[in-house]
């Protein structure tokens, strides 16, 4: 409900939303020629969790996408991971390899803000490597992935 009315008041207000990041060079490719990697913002009772998409290998967004178009291959893709509990912000920025194929379109489940690190200053430095699942919904099939996933309280 609050992000419905968030979005509303965004758009009344003039907003606009975040746009797609194109990652290859040139004119834009169709769906069938590129592969999409996506991300949410997630609301759940008491916490709000907003994942982006900041680069892709060199490719850098400053703003961050919730989706980003790209080439089929071999790619570093990174997030910035944005947690709000309450009065309290926390950032992790995290990147993982993914090979992608055309025409699939590529869902992380980007694992929360790490738990041990809730506890600690804001300031605090950490690294963690973790496993992901990655669900690909590719126009003749739908399959998952775990990629290795490294992710820092720095970028």
């Amino acid at each position: 409900m609050r992000l419905a009315v968030a979005a509303a008041l965004c758009v009344a207000a003039g907003c606009t939303g975040l746009g797609v990041f194109k990652a290859y060079p040139g004119s834009d490719r169709g769906r069938d020629e590129i592969a999409v990697v996506s991300t949410t913002l997630r609301e759940e009772t008491f916490s709000i969790t907003d994942n982006r998409i900041t680069a892709v290998d060199s490719a850098r967004d400053e703003k961050g996408a919730y989706d980003a178009h790209m080439l089929p291959g071999a790619h570093r893709v990174g997030l910035q991971g944005t947690l709000r509990v309450s009065r309290q912000v926390r950032v992790q920025y995290c990147a993982f390899d993914l090979n992608a194929e055309p025409g699939c379109t590529y869902r992380p489940t980007v694992p929360g803000y790490p738990r041990a690190q809730l506890d600690q200053p804001a300031d605090a430095e950490w690294r963690v490597t973790r496993s992901m699942t990655v669900v690909a919904e590719c126009s003749d099939t739908t399959f998952a992935v775990q990629v290795s996933l490294d992710c820092a309280s720095r970028p």
